[in-house]
This record gives structure tokens, sequence and C-alpha cells, in this order.
């Protein structure tokens, strides 16, 4: 072995046998044997099209209210008014699909009061047995087979239960939010009726009218296309003829049910759908670890594919009694503002974690260079708890103690060569860790809800801080250590990765590279390319004009 070789080996060896301050726990600590990420999630998430379309089996209620004087929506093909219970589109271009049929009377409402209505998360109003799950519970004490469910007979035992906890309806999820209403003539004012302009329904030959000449309801009309409708071009004729004096051609379904995606996408993330106000102060989770049997079913099995059908008979009646239970009047104010706090954590690190990953993959850069600006990314994230170090001199010619901040100047020349004391990482993360509004929060009266949803958001919030403090214990000095730049690279993707695919924060599924001008990046959803609920919901890109959206 040559000298030069020799050396650098017995460098390189010196190198990795410096001591790392290690912190109390590790980083994959936080992340084992815990639900919090996913009810932190959840949490996030609620009335945000986006997340509720990536995860459609919802496992959230939450008490909500829609204030008077919001607008609602509902379309028939009849002049005489929808009768109760029926289904209210939040945005015009979701209630417009129903449009297929003559004539096309659009009613707007808008409520007399307050009301008072239930939130079910995920794509709730899918006519598959994943995201009506809890609904099930709710209503019917048991699941509904696809075969059996029918939309009207849900409708009616959903009101059934509402009447019993002081419900006016709920709120769900199809391509945008709709609200299901119990009493329409008491509750909601009538404030226009408008016979519009149809939507061109094209049929094959011989192929019925869409909903029937007996159809009466929303539920009854809407054009969801099944898996063997054909997706070639072929002898289409029009269901009607054009309207007096029209000109040119009309809207056609393709354009109309791309809209309607594109009302729900005007929600996709943060605030979301803001004309229904949640309780984050009485959100039940089926995530919660103490309905111990969804624990062990969920075991191994991707959130897409998390059910609630195989609950034990305990645990279903329990998760029933809590969301009623928050129904009850009497309960205390919220302490905290959930919802910013959640937004909080989410718009601190999310785009700045994508970045680092993004970084850290890079095969454009050498080592030396990802590790410096990775070093940079890890200071800005930890700047607000990046408390002054100790110093610790690796000399023995100390003169004013063992000890002294690392900044303060010394008439001893080795005072340049201190190093941060070995606590130094561990009070970084301590101050990252405790946040300040769970524990403002927790001196206050919480209900049991609040204080699932502070244990999820700390659990959270220490695992990001246990990752990055662990990253910066090593990037701190890398400066120093050039020949362990790869190896630092390899360590610290693996553990940004690891607690990205932890958290799994939707914001990260996103068209890449992103859509050019004119397109539209959507996801698949019910009742358009989601057909049996195994459908790969994978961003696209889509030109509304062109693009065939099923």
């Amino acid at each position: 072995m040559s000298f030069q070789l020799a050396l650098m080996v017995s460098l390189y060896g010196s190198l990795l046998a410096t001591p790392v301050p290690q912190l109390p726990r590790t980083p994959r600590d936080f992340r084992t044997n815990t639900t919090a990420h996913l009810i932190f999630s959840s949490a996030s998430g609620l009335l945000q099209h986006w997340p509720n379309t990536v995860y459609r089996n919802g496992h959230t209620f939450v008490p909500a209210t829609v204030p008077v004087g919001t607008l609602l929506y509902h379309s028939r093909p009849s002049f005489k008014p929808p009768p109760s219970p029926e289904f209210f589109a939040f945005d015009f271009d979701h209630s417009y699909i129903f449009c297929s049929q003559v004539p096309c009377v659009m009613y707007t409402y808008i409520p007399r009061r307050d009301l008072k209505l239930g939130y079910f998360d995920g794509t709730s109003a899918a006519t598959l047995e994943g995201p009506r799950d809890l609904q099930d519970i709710a209503f019917n004490d048991r699941f509904v087979s696809g075969k059996t469910y029918n939309p009207w007979v849900h409708a009616v035992s959903m009101c059934k239960w509402a009447e019993q906890v002081g419900l006016d309806g709920i709120v769900r999820m199809e391509p945008s939010f709709e609200a299901v209403l119990c009493h329409i003539e008491s509750d909601l004012q009538l404030t226009s009726r408008r016979d519009l302009l149809y939507h061109e329904t094209n049929l094959f030959p011989g192929q019925g009218v869409p909903g029937g000449p007996s159809a009466t309801s929303m539920m009854d009309l809407h054009p969801r296309l099944g898996p063997n409708t054909p997706h070639f071009p072929g002898p289409m004729i029009p269901a009607y003829p054009s309207p007096p004096g029209w000109k040119g051609r009309q809207r056609n379904f393709a354009d109309v049910a791309f809209e309607s995606i594109r009302a729900g996408m005007w929600h996709n993330h943060f605030p979301g759908e803001s004309r229904v106000i949640l309780d984050y102060s009485s959100i039940v989770s089926a995530y919660d670890e103490t309905y111990s049997s969804l624990v062990h079913d969920r075991q191994g099995v991707p959130r897409m594919k998390h059910r609630l059908n195989n609950i034990s008979a305990g645990d279903m009646s329990r998760l029933k009694t809590e969301m009623e239970e928050v129904l009850k009047t009497g309960r205390p104010a919220p302490s905290v503002n959930w919802r910013s706090l959640l937004q909080d954590i989410i718009s601190r690190y999310g785009e700045r974690l994508e970045e680092l990953r993004y970084l850290l993959r890079r095969s454009d850069l050498d080592a030396e260079a990802i590790v410096a600006k990775a070093r940079e990314k890890i200071l800005i994230m930890l700047t607000p708890h990046i408390i002054l170090p100790k110093s610790k001199s690796n000399s023995i010619r100390v003169r004013r103690g063992d000890q002294q901040p690392l900044h303060t100047s010394s008439s001893d020349t080795s005072a340049s060569h201190s190093i941060p004391d070995d606590d130094w990482p561990t009070r970084i993360y301590d101050a990252c860790a405790n946040h300040p509004a769970i524990d403002f929060a927790r001196e206050r009266q919480l209900t049991a809800q609040e204080k699932r949803l502070a244990n999820s958001i700390e659990r959270v919030n220490r695992a990001i801080c246990s990752t990055l403090t662990t990253v910066w214990a090593t990037a701190f000095d890398s400066g120093d250590k050039p020949l362990l730049s790869k190896h630092m690279v390899i360590e610290w993707k693996k553990e940004i990765e690891e607690l990205m695919d932890w958290l799994d924060w939707t914001m990260w599924m996103k068209c890449d590279p992103p859509c050019g001008q004119g397109f539209q990046c959507i996801l698949a959803t019910w009742p358009w390319e989601v057909f049996t609920g195994e459908e790969d919901v994978g961003p696209v890109c889509r030109d509304h004009a062109e693009g065939d959206i099923y």
C-alpha cells in the first residue's frame, strides 16, 4: 500500500470514529407503533379536495356549521322543487352536472339559519363501500354492500340518525363538496329558479335517456360512467334537440364533468371549502389507537386501502357513541386554533423538506456541494430553535472554566479551536420539540378529542425535530470532513425520505414536471375513472378543452 493511500485510509477511519452527539431517542422511535401521523394528516386535510381524493376511505367525523346566507345549488329536470332529503352543491358547476336532461332547472337556496351538520371526510359521496364505511357505522350499524346500496335509502337512514342527534344533515365530498339536507322547506329559502341551457347529451342508438322518465331525485340523474361504458367514437345521436334558436354546439358532458372537478379543485388545499365551519375540538378519528381492532387490521396495508369493515363489535359501538357524544351541547369552547396550528407545521416544513429531498437526490452535483447546500437548508428549518452552544475546548489550556458560551472571546488562543458541548443537539431538539401552543393548550380544559389531536400534533412535530436535529448534529461541522461527504448524503437522504414517507403529506403528490399552460393537474376520482376503488389515482395533466377525462 502506498504511503498516500495509507494516509487517506487512516484519516478516513479517524473521521468515522469522531463521536457524534446522540439524542435520547432516534427519529425512528417517534415513527414506530403510532397512528399520530394518520390523525394529523386526516385532520390537516379536512374539507380539502386533494387529500380527500387521494385517500377516499374517510376515517373522520366532525360537527360542522353552514352559516346563514350560504348559497346552495340543486338542478333537476322538473319545475317542481326538490323533496326532502336531497343533495345541494356548494358550487354551481358541481350541480350543473345534473343538467343532462330537459328541462335543466337550477334551484338556488339560502339557509334560513345556521345549519348544524356532520362532516364525513374522504370521498364520502361515492357509492363505493370504503368511502362510506364511517357513515354505515353511524346510520346503519352495519356495512351495506355495493350491490344492495341505494343512495335514497342511505339518505333516509342518515336523516333518521340526524334527527336523533340534532343535526340538519351532513356534508360530504363528490367531485366537489355537497350537503345532504333533511328538511328543505323549513331550513332553506328559495332565492331563484332558472330554466337553464342543458348540456349536450349523446346516446348510442337504442340507449335510454339518463335517469329515465320517472327520475325525480338528483341521485337518480347522475350521469356516471360504468366500467363497461364504450370509450371509442361511435354512431351517437343527440338525446334532445337544441334549444329553439340556438346556434353552434352546446356544452358537452366531458366539458361539464371536467369543470365540476375543477370546481372541486378550487378547494384542493388549505383553506379548503371555507363555506363549511368545522369544530376542531370535536374531531372523531377512527385512527385513534384505542380502536385496537382497526390498528391490527391496518398492519401492512397501504393507507389508500384502509377500511373500517373489519372493526370489532365493541369498537364499532364505541366509535358510534363518540360521534354522538361530540354533538351534545355544553362542551367547552376550543382552547387553541387547531386548524391553524396544523397548517403552521405543514407550511413551515412541507416545501422545505421537499426541496431538501430533491437536493439530496441530485446526481449533477458533487457530494461536497450537496452537503454544503443541505446544511444551509437544515439550518433554515432549525433557526427558531438554534440556541447558542457552550464551548468545549479541545485543549487543556482553558482559563475560564470547562465551558463557556461559544461566541465568548478568550485571551487563550486555544479558544478558537473550541467545539460545541455534547448536549447542544439535545437542547436544540428540546427547543424544537416542545411546541408552546401544545403546552398552552394543556393548561386549559381540553375535550378528549382535543387531547388526541394535541398528542398527534406533538408526536409529528417531535418526529420532524428529531430527524432535523439528527442531521444537524453531523452537518454542523461537515465542512471539516470533506471525505465523508458521500456518506453524509446517503445517510441524510435516508433519514429525510423515511420521515417524508411516514408523514405522507398529500402536498407532495403533484404533477412532476408541472403542467404546461392550459393544462390542469388532476386526480382520478369517483364517479369518473374510479369504479372499484382499486384504481391508481396518481396525478396527471389534462387539457380541459381536449382532454378525455373518462
